[in-house]
């Protein structure tokens, strides 16, 4: 599971989870009073970060990345690295490269500055990135943006930043939500993402920029299909009970989501794209 070096940076995680809803930072507040960081801690380092939807996206990355191994791939770039996570998993998977994870928030850039000298990750740096205005020096060989552009305005000017930030044959990743979703359970029809400007994009908008930016597309997949929906809404309405039932539950969810990437999805919540730039 995705995350478990970060168990002994429990309140990190737990204000990712408010980021996402005023209800989830309510419960949040609740638990740091109970003075339970050791068993946050011991949890996290069982089960790795415990949200489904992160789960599933690490389980799509991984697989798409991992024909990509083979690539000397010298400079990647972490579009909105958040707390660096993936960051911290492509220094490990690509010892010889130089990642640079890049992000707005000085706190997050702070805090995975400091995460990657405490756990000696040597080969990544943390900065200051606005990908709107992206001009940074060097060329990468491979740049990742996860569940970035929902909160850009303009985010075809993005994707062709991202083409003129790779270098020749350079690869691009990609996930982001999709519009219109439907939901199983009627109390999350109305949930959104707090910080979301967009509620998603299309398979068929994202692709259309990426060909007309100079893309070739390699992987297109929707994500978050019904067994990756059904877990991720789970997860959700038990962060309303509370962390500590969210907790108990979280275990049995996390199976369900893993069968997600195993079926190809119709109708999905989200979008994977893999491209190359010609």
């Amino acid at each position: 599971m995705f995350g478990s070096e970060y168990s002994n940076q429990p309140e990190i995680l737990l204000s990712s989870f408010e980021e996402m809803s005023h209800d989830y930072k309510k419960k949040t507040i609740n638990q740091k009073k109970l003075g339970i960081r050791f068993l946050q801690k011991l949890y996290i380092k069982l089960f790795g970060i415990p949200e489904v939807g992160f789960q599933i996206r690490s389980l799509y990355f991984e697989n798409i990345i991992k024909p990509l191994f083979n690539k000397k791939f010298k400079h990647i770039l972490d579009a909105g690295s958040g707390i660096g996570t993936y960051s911290m998993w492509l220094a490990r998977k690509y010892p010889d490269a130089r990642i640079f994870g890049g992000d707005v928030s000085r706190e997050k850039i702070k805090f995975s500055t400091e995460f990657a000298k405490k756990t000696n990750v040597s080969n990544v740096d943390f900065g200051y990135l606005d990908i709107t205005k992206a001009k940074v020096g060097k060329k990468f060989d491979l740049i990742v943006n996860i569940d970035v552009l929902e909160h850009i305005k303009d985010y075809k000017k993005v994707i062709h930043n991202f083409y003129n930030l790779l270098a020749k044959n350079g690869y691009l990743y990609i996930h982001t939500p999709q519009p219109g979703q439907r939901r199983i359970f009627k109390s999350l029809r109305a949930w959104s993402h707090e910080e979301h400007i967009h509620e998603g994009y299309t398979p068929e908008e994202l692709t259309l920029e990426l060909k007309k930016a100079g893309f070739r597309i390699i992987v297109l997949l929707e994500t978050f299909g019904f067994f990756g929906k059904l877990a991720w809404e789970l997860n959700h309405l038990s962060f309303k009970k509370g962390f500590i039932i969210s907790g108990i539950l979280y275990p049995f969810l996390y199976p369900i989501a893993c069968l997600d990437p195993v079926f190809r999805n119709k109708n999905g919540l989200g979008t994977v794209i893999l491209a190359k730039k010609l």
